[in-house]
């Protein structure tokens, strides 16, 4: 017969029992949870389809107009001028626009969006346009870099918010009506 107290390497090895108490708060886990989950699941309507549907109505009442479609017929920016879009687009600069742009527009990897010169349009609709669909490396100019598409991430709301804000720091950026 082996001995049950064997030794390894200076260690001996004992075959003692787990504790009395452990076993009990092992077992006591485990009837825990066999009930919390039927409760989950059969009981609880935290979690289910109708539970979500209730938060997305309850979060489309407390935030009604978080992504509002703008358009614009004439290709003109609609906020162009609106003091209130103005500091809601340079607050939209700061948050998104300012590591390539720089904290006031005058570029870094991004170009300078208050020179006289600009790349890839002046006019309200062919920088929506841009800030909308991005500009691919292959399309970038003057070894500035890509520009990622905004109309997910932004819409056109803050888009035509951002514009404003540029429009009233540099004239050059022309209206397109």
């Amino acid at each position: 017969m082996s001995d049950p107290n064997k030794e390894f390497d200076g260690i001996r090895q004992a075959d003692n029992p787990l504790p009395e108490w452990w076993k009990w708060v092992f077992l006591g886990c485990i009837i825990f949870a066999g009930f919390y989950a039927v409760y989950f699941h059969v009981f609880s309507d935290w979690g289910t389809s109708e539970y979500y549907a209730a938060q997305i109505q309850e979060f489309e009442k407390e935030f009604p107009n978080r992504n509002v479609a703008v358009e614009s017929k004439d290709g003109s920016n609609p906020f162009r001028g609106n003091q209130d879009a103005i500091n809601a687009g340079q607050k939209t600069f700061q948050t998104y626009c300012v590591a390539c742009h720089g904290p006031t527009g005058e570029g870094l990897v991004g170009p300078n969006l208050m020179d006289k010169e600009w790349l890839h349009g002046n006019t309200d609709l062919e920088l929506y346009e841009t800030v909308m669909k991005g500009i691919s490396i292959e399309r970038a100019k003057l070894g500035r870099g890509p520009m990622p598409a905004h109309e997910n991430s932004l819409g056109s709301e803050k888009v035509y918010q951002v514009l404003a804000w540029l429009a009233s720091k540099n004239p050059e950026l022309k209206s397109s009506k």
